[in-house]
């Protein structure tokens, strides 16, 4: 079949038209989804951004947290320097003080021994020499069990005394030793003895209380030795002030840091409370008191015990005089044994 010239062409330019209409098509769907494509990059890198700025600031507020932290721990390592020297200095002072507080108070001990050394030698000098007003007669209490060896040399002590109205009224604790012959030997209208069961010191003492018949009495231990202006210093005391009941004096130990010392303890019932300020031999007191008694529940606190007992009213009188000599060498003493910690306590409680 022979083609018309003429509609061949138009066929040809219409299937052109229908080829580049739908290139044209092809080009816009593709322009579309190029616009649909670069909306979700414009949108992908907005939010891109945006984390980005978020962890900038997370960033930074993560550096200036760490750049406080660090000047934190600077300024705290800072403060702990300067108060570890702070204490390394305070420390030092605290050394300081104390050594001089030690000082000062060994200082102010020594300077009270002076004074009372210089007060005793006053005092014993003028009492040498003073012509008494009143002479009462002092009952002088000895207790003693198995020191045959020392008793007559305490015995002696006070027939010694320079002051001649006493007597002396011996309690031999049940003394399983030669104490009974010393006894019998003794010649003296002025001494009396009597035998006791063992009980130790304190009830000793007690009977001894019972027998006594002086208006004042006095304390010999039998290992100790009596100043022989002793009672007269009591005499004078007691006579020439009639308003005190108990006195007390200083005492000569024989080894304190290998010389002997003078002990003279000035009265305070604060200072008393803590501790014992003379022994039984430098106490004294009148005659019938309903305090005067031991406590025969202590073994060897019982001076500490009877000084608080008849101080609990009253002050006593201090006096500028040695009472006795007292010895450390003796063997068996009671002083500082096995029961001292529990009549520590017990006296303690007693007295409050």
């Amino acid at each position: 079949m022979i083609r018309n010239p003429e509609s061949t062409k138009v066929h040809r330019v219409n299937r052109l038209r229908r080829i580049v209409a739908a290139a044209v098509d092809r080009r816009h769907a593709d322009s579309d989804e190029i616009a649909e494509l670069r909306s979700v990059v414009a949108d992908q890198a907005a939010e891109l951004e945006r984390l980005r700025s978020a962890l900038n600031q997370h960033t930074e507020w993560l550096e200036d947290h760490g750049r406080a932290l660090r000047d934190g721990d600077a300024r705290t390592t800072t403060v702990e320097a300067k108060q570890e020297a702070l204490d390394t200095r305070q420390e030092a002072l605290d050394g300081w003080l104390d050594s001089h507080d030690a000082a000062f108070e060994g200082l102010h001990l020594r300077t009270g021994q002076l004074e009372a050394a210089r007060a005793v030698q006053t005092f014993t000098q003028w009492l040498d020499r003073l012509e008494l007003t009143a002479t009462p007669k002092i009952s002088v209490v000895l207790p003693t069990h198995d020191r045959a060896a020392l008793l007559p040399r305490a015995i002696a002590s006070v027939q010694a005394q320079r002051y001649e109205n006493w007597e002396l009224v011996i309690v031999d604790d049940a003394s399983s030793d030669s104490t009974h012959k010393v006894l019998a030997a003794l010649d003296d209208p002025r001494i009396r003895s009597i035998r006791v069961t063992h009980n130790r010191v304190s009830a000793a003492r007690n009977a001894a209380l019972a027998e006594a018949t002086g208006e004042v009495i006095a304390y010999l231990d039998d290992d100790n030795t009596m100043h022989p202006l002793w009672l007269k210093a009591l005499a004078w005391a007691f006579g020439e002030h009639p308003e005190i009941t108990t006195a007390y004096g200083g005492y000569v130990i024989d080894d304190v840091e290998g010389l002997p010392s003078l002990l003279l303890k000035p009265y305070s019932r604060a200072a008393l409370l803590t501790e014992n300020l003379a022994d039984t031999g430098a106490v004294a007191h009148r005659a019938g008191l309903e305090e005067a008694r031991f406590d025969e529940s202590l073994v060897e606190m019982d001076d500490w015990d009877l000084l608080l007992s008849l101080t609990a009213e009253r002050d006593p009188l201090v006096v500028p005089a040695i009472s006795c000599f007292y010895s450390t060498a003796a063997p068996n003493r009671l002083s500082h044994g096995p029961t001292y910690d529990t009549d520590f306590a017990a006296v303690r409680r007693k007295h409050g």
